[in-house]
């Protein structure tokens, strides 16, 4: 299929960026992953493309300390495939490599930014609910100024958020919590496959963050929703009722072809079973 006719810009910083995204129809292109095929599909017809390839500030990865909390920080521009690989972020937030082995193939995640997963938003991605489950926030930019916003709040919807038409998710911030441990599990047709059902699973230390444990579903609604989990209730001989009985909680839980709603909700309560499993064997963050 032939692309619809667009304008390109490609700024060399992000100054000059937030200009470009502020005039009318222009949309901002990061890996190209998901934007691109849309406008290939004619589903997406921005009038002009800024590239934010050459922004070399939006790429990367650092440790530092935040309102007296230390955290992750990385660059929107950044790769998945650089995420997966990177050492800072493996060691800080061990979950971010595991989970991004999940996301397509390789060549899809050498071109995938963090920034754009962020942006678009698919239900069934599994960065966001990784955001999600892990407090993350995300870093905002216009030519009015900055601000920070929970990715949790950012994402309202199906392919939504609250970003304005101007705004560019410049990086993302995740806290790092020593003790906390994480376990991810998703149901896909094929791997690299979009997951039909997905749950991220984190157990937080007792002396750190909320008590007990939280599972973060994904590939289930229409946005990742987190709910907090029992741990008593989940470890126990009725763990697959439990779990079971969590998933038939849910509101609003996706049909399409591939699942309805009984089969979708079995496969989220095996996702979130063996999720926190693989939690409960993780060995502890350890921070710095």
């Amino acid at each position: 299929m032939k692309f619809p006719p667009f304008g390109y810009l490609r700024p060399t910083g992000l100054p000059e960026a937030c200009e470009m995204l502020a005039e009318e129809g222009a949309r901002p292109l990061g890996g190209g992953q998901s934007l691109l095929p849309l406008m290939a599909l004619r589903l997406a017809r921005p009038r002009t493309l800024v590239d934010l390839g050459a922004l070399e500030e939006l790429v990367g990865t650092s440790r530092s300390v935040s309102a007296g909390e230390e955290v992750l920080e990385i660059g929107a521009m950044t790769t998945l495939s650089a995420v997966e690989h990177d050492r800072t972020a493996c060691s800080a937030v061990p979950l971010l490599s595991r989970i991004v082995r999940f996301i397509g193939h390789p060549a899809i995640r050498h071109r995938g930014t963090l920034g754009g997963s962020i942006a678009h938003a698919d239900p069934a991605a599994e960065l966001p609910a990784a955001c999600i489950a892990l407090d993350a926030s995300a870093s905002i930019a216009s030519r009015r100024g900055s601000r920070s916003e929970r990715v949790e709040a950012l994402v309202t919807g199906p392919y939504q958020t609250s970003l304005r038409e101007d705004e560019l998710v410049t990086g993302l911030c995740f806290p790092i919590r020593p003790g906390r441990r994480t376990g991810v599990w998703e149901v896909a047709p094929r791997p690299g496959d979009f997951a039909l059902a997905g749950a991220i699973c984190v157990v937080y230390p007792e002396h750190s963050g909320p008590a007990g444990a939280a599972v973060t579903f994904f590939g289930v609604q229409a946005k990742p929703s987190r709910v907090t989990l029992d741990v008593e209730g989940a470890a126990g001989e009725g763990g697959g009722r439990y779990f079971q009985d969590l998933a038939d909680s849910l509101e609003g839980v996706l049909e399409d072809g591939h699942a309805d709603d009984r089969f979708r909700r079995r496969l989220a309560a095996v996702a979130a079973r063996r999720a926190f499993a693989a939690a409960r064997g993780c060995p502890p963050e350890v921070g710095a």
